[in-house]
């Protein structure tokens, strides 16, 4: 007897079995109740591509996972696993133990499993899909060569190539997998249950939301703790003593040598960073506010900062596009033929940066021929 077996999850096929004995007849397709009906259909797709001398059968998903350390042996509860089912004291290694609704299944898998000689792992192509094929591989233990069989679309010819293109379990997949586990339970195990306590029952956190969790919380202590402070300045409007001029606004920046002090030179206790500012409060601005009033001022020295160009947006570059002069052969006759044009003028868009101005000043240019 000659039987070979493929595993998958999220209702594709779990198990390809070969069997060429003459009228020996191919064992079912199964499926445990849990999983969706359209899953039989693709699994009997996929034995129909492959041939009477395949089994398919699916491990509808995960077949172990970390349990709650409440069903813990009672000889682990005491240890290193007792709070995570992970030994946080040797290089965090987890604990596994298969599903309970999971076990018949399983059971199942390894009674088809005697009888093969050949074992195809046929699990989604990303690290949680490696991660199942792991997992079967550990529990079941074949006796047989185990193949990692890797397909995408349920087509004939994509079945039966995968079937004959194989390659090995990628282990920096699993350990990738293992690690985003490992990091739920041990950042997210103790914050799942505050969640349920101050925001709402049924909650969950992992490694995502509780590092979301903690930014929240740091940013309630700040807001907290935060401590206000007043300061003052002083901003006066100037009009040249001749009628040629404009009138313009000042702010005042120093006193006495001294910086004006601002917002970012106070610190979160409301207190000033530095003694090198000074520090208007209500009665020394109005002083000076006063003291200034109907004074004459000298501009002395004039500083200008060019100001950058606005940067350009895709409607903008659509315009211009549009704007420029064609040549010959460009010439529309219609609206569809000056949208190509358009288009055409535009098709490198998306490989350069709208920020450049070196590419928008040619791309905005007239061509050679206009």
């Amino acid at each position: 007897m000659n039987v070979r077996y493929r595993v998958a999850h999220r209702g594709l096929a779990s198990f390809v079995v070969t069997n060429p004995r003459p009228r020996c007849p191919a064992r079912s397709f199964r499926v445990s109740q849990t999983c969706h009906r359209r899953v039989t259909g693709q699994g009997q797709k996929i034995g129909e591509f492959l041939g009477s001398d395949y089994q398919v059968d699916a491990s509808v998903g995960h077949i172990r996972d970390l349990p709650n350390p409440s069903e813990l042996p009672p000889e682990m509860k005491k240890g290193p696993y007792g709070k995570f089912s992970i030994n946080i004291e040797d290089g965090f290694e987890p604990y596994y133990v298969v599903d309970g609704d999971k076990k018949k299944k399983v059971a199942e898998l390894k009674r088809a499993l005697k009888d093969a000689d050949e074992l195809l792992l046929a699990t989604d192509e990303d690290r949680e899909g490696e991660a199942i094929a792991w997992h079967l591989l550990e529990v079941l233990k074949p006796k047989v060569p185990v193949k990692r069989m890797v397909f995408h679309e349920i087509t004939k010819e994509a079945i039966q190539r995968a079937a004959h293109e194989t390659r090995d379990l990628d282990t920096r997949m699993v350990d990738a997998q293992e690690t985003r586990r490992v990091l739920d339970r041990l950042y997210g195990y103790e914050v799942s249950p505050v969640l349920w306590r101050k925001v709402k029952q049924g909650l969950s956190a992992g490694r995502v939301q509780s590092v979301a969790t903690r930014i929240v919380v740091e940013r309630e202590r700040e807001r907290m703790a935060f401590k206000s402070a007043s300061y003052w300045d002083v901003e006066g409007e100037f009009s040249p003593s001749s009628n040629s001029g404009q009138a313009f606004k000042a702010r005042l920046t120093g006193v006495d040598g001294q910086r004006v002090a601002t917002g970012r030179d106070f610190s979160d206790a409301g207190v000033l960073k530095t003694e090198t500012v000074k520090h208007l409060d209500a009665k020394l601005a109005t002083a000076i506010a006063d003291s200034m009033e109907q004074s004459v001022v000298t501009v002395r020295e004039v500083n200008e900062s060019p100001t950058p160009a606005a940067r350009r947006l895709l409607h903008d570059l659509d315009v211009a596009a549009g704007s420029q002069p064609q040549t010959a052969d460009e010439q529309p006759v219609d609206d569809a033929d000056r949208a190509a044009t358009v288009r055409k003028r535009l098709h490198h868009l998306h490989a350069y940066r709208l920020d450049d101005a070196v590419w928008l000043g040619n791309l905005c240019r007239p061509s050679a021929g206009a």
